[in-house]
């Protein structure tokens, strides 16, 4: 048995590095494998910003030589007297040093008369914004909706990202063939989808040792990260810690935290495997403890906890060494433990998140600040 710190010691060990080429369409959420280097100039040429007439000096009349639209790639020049109508983001003469707004001006035929200067635009020089070998998005960037647009203004279409890995789940027990539902799948697909990985369920597996074995192997073949629910203790149908050990390498088996404490880790097929508790309130607190940091880590994203204090309602007695995470209901930064047992439902249905007792905290008192782990 190992404390929880020395189970996320090895957890930590682990990486996920699998790569792929995506449309940026399809990137929303994904995170770069790669910097992002522009070869271009951004704009690409001097360009106006308004709706005006390039002038290269300031006048009180001008001579209208050309026009140019967004899109035009006309090579302009102008010299003294002469003008050329812009649009806005039109590509300016070469040596445009203003650009006076339409309604700043009277247009006669070519004759343009500047009726006031109380605004005169300048324009944005070719690489202003964004300058052609220039680093953009590091490696480790999030996509979002904001970057997807800086990546398109570049000309991109694909980039290279961080494969999701794919997560299989598996439940065993006899009893879910007869009248217990099956709880712990659902739970554990919902927590690797909280971390935006793809959940793959591989169905039930008797508690019989070949079976689970063959269902194992099936899973390490198919997936990148198994999680099995059940089967993991110490009673005479406990296969798991077997199978894994035959398969694979148990890197830990039990925990010192309660709820939690039977639950193993492992590799099989060199791929980690996770054998959670059967009772549900453990599985779900194995999974937020472990799986959910491990899984976000495997897609190269952080994870943070949410912890507030809050005044305890009433006393709680651990035991030493053992890391304690009690379910709590909040009212008005009041903690009310609502624990009853690993495999009562009510213990986690109302619950804000974890109460936190550590290790070196036998008893926490009524009136005591605890933290209190929330839950999203």
């Amino acid at each position: 048995m190992i404390s929880v710190k020395e189970a996320e010691r090895i957890l930590e060990k682990f990486r996920f590095n699998k790569t792929e080429y995506v449309k940026i369409e399809d990137a929303y959420g994904r995170v770069l494998a790669e910097d992002i280097i522009s070869d271009v100039d951004i704009p690409r040429f001097d360009r106006s910003d308004i709706d005006g007439y390039a002038v290269t000096e300031i006048l009180d009349e001008y001579v209208l030589i050309d026009e140019v639209f967004a899109g035009d790639d006309k090579d302009l020049v102008i010299e003294g007297n002469e003008c050329v109508l812009v649009a806005t983001g039109g590509k300016v003469p070469k040596n445009t040093k203003y650009v006076i707004p339409i309604e700043n001006t009277v247009r006669v035929r070519n004759k343009v008369v500047v009726i006031s200067f109380d605004r005169i635009e300048g324009i944005s020089k070719k690489g202003c914004d964004i300058k052609k070998g220039e680093t953009i998005l590091k490696k480790g960037t999030l996509i979002n909706e904001r970057n997807i647009g800086v990546l398109a203004g570049l000309g991109i279409e694909e980039i290279k990202v961080y494969k999701i890995p794919k997560v299989g789940i598996l439940s065993t027990g006899n009893e879910l063939f007869k009248m217990t539902k099956d709880i712990n799948s659902k739970t554990i697909s919902s927590i690797v989808k909280k971390a935006s990985c793809e959940p793959i369920f591989l169905g039930i597996a008797r508690d019989d040792f070949n079976e689970i074995k063959e269902k194992i192997i099936n899973a390490s073949e198919k997936c990148d990260i198994v999680v099995t629910s059940g089967g993991v203790s110490v009673g005479k149908k406990d296969f798991l810690p077997r199978v894994v050990d035959e398969l694979g390498e148990i890197l830990f088996h039990k925990v010192k935290m309660r709820p939690g404490m039977p639950m193993l880790f492992g590799k099989v097929n060199d791929k980690p495997i996770f054998c959670m508790p059967g009772n549900v309130v453990s599985c779900l607190v194995c999974s937020y403890m472990f799986l959910l940091p491990f899984l976000m880590k495997m897609i190269h994203r952080p994870y943070r906890k949410r912890i507030i204090k809050a005044v305890l309602s009433e006393k709680i007695v651990s035991e030493p060494d053992f890391l304690y995470l009690r379910p709590v209901k909040l009212k008005n930064r009041i903690a009310y433990p609502i624990f009853k047992g690993s495999n009562i439902l009510t213990s986690i249905l109302d619950a804000d998140g974890l109460g936190i007792i550590r290790e070196n905290e036998l008893e926490k008192n009524e009136g005591e600040l605890i933290d209190v782990w929330l839950f999203d």
